[in-house]
């Protein structure tokens, strides 16, 4: 590795947030008449959770228990859980998160030959979650000449595509799946549920409350199984990002515990 080529990366490092922003409050904690030590602590937090080191951690308590192949059981369905989207893009509007989601849903349930129940809503009234789902599909349709069935009923035991739209959070989509399949005579059904590992914890519960059966069916990955290097030392946008969702997932479970879930 030529020094030229590792002088450009710390450069990249350090001047791109979040390094940037760490340095900013580093010197403001040198040279800053008051409040040093509130600077100099938000350059240490700052600097922690844009680590990979940092991030993994946060992270492996989340992901790592469904770190593992599918378990194989008899189910009355898939469902897959929303992720996001944009609007008004050329292709594939889910965002990459929903899309995996959506990629393992599809193989889950067209595998077992059960229906598929994408839940998400959003809060773009005018194009929802759902909207991106069926676009993706129709999508993936006319390139790779997948069949997407979706007239079959959400209780029969074959592959079919159904939507729940009205969903705006994870409460609400084991809410309103629930009454989807009241509607078609399962109380309790027992379902795949497909969403992204470090979200898998959250959703268990939360579908379990609602008197499902669950079996997690992860994906969307973010630790990897790589050896980490000292590069995993320096500050990365990435890292900052995966340490943001693990963050958002523990206030996530600490409010089902006042709400008594």
């Amino acid at each position: 590795m030529s020094t030229l080529y590792i002088l450009s990366k710390l450069f990249t490092y350090l001047v791109l947030p979040p390094g940037i922003f760490i340095l900013l409050f580093v010197l403001a904690a040198l040279y800053a008449k008051r409040f040093r030590l509130f600077f100099l602590a938000n350059a240490i937090i700052f600097y922690l959770l844009s680590t990979t080191y940092v991030a993994d951690w946060l992270l492996a308590p989340l992901e790592t228990p469904f770190n593992k192949p599918l378990e194989k059981r008899s189910v009355d369905a898939v469902i897959v859980l929303g992720g996001g989207h944009t609007q008004g893009v050329a292709n594939l509007p889910l965002s990459s998160d929903a899309y995996k989601r959506m990629m393992w849903g599809l193989m889950v349930a067209k595998s077992n030959n059960v229906p598929l129940l994408f839940s998400g809503g959003g809060t773009q009234k005018e194009y929802l979650e759902s909207d991106a789902f069926l676009d993706s599909l129709k999508e993936l349709k006319l390139h790779l000449e997948i069949p997407t069935p979706t007239s079959k009923s959400l209780g029969a035991k074959e592959f079919s595509l159904h939507v729940e739209d009205k969903s705006l959070d994870t409460y609400q989509n084991a809410q309103f799946s629930k009454l989807a399949f009241e509607q078609v005579g399962l109380s309790m059904p027992t379902i795949y549920l497909v969403t992204s590992a470090y979200h898998m914890r959250r959703s268990i519960r939360l579908y379990e409350h609602f008197g499902f059966k669950v079996i997690p069916a992860a994906t969307n990955f973010k630790i990897s199984a790589r050896m980490k290097d000292g590069w995993d030392y320096l500050p990365n946008a990435h890292a900052f990002y995966k340490s943001y969702v693990a963050l958002h997932e523990y206030m996530g479970l600490l409010s089902l515990k006042f709400r008594g879930i």
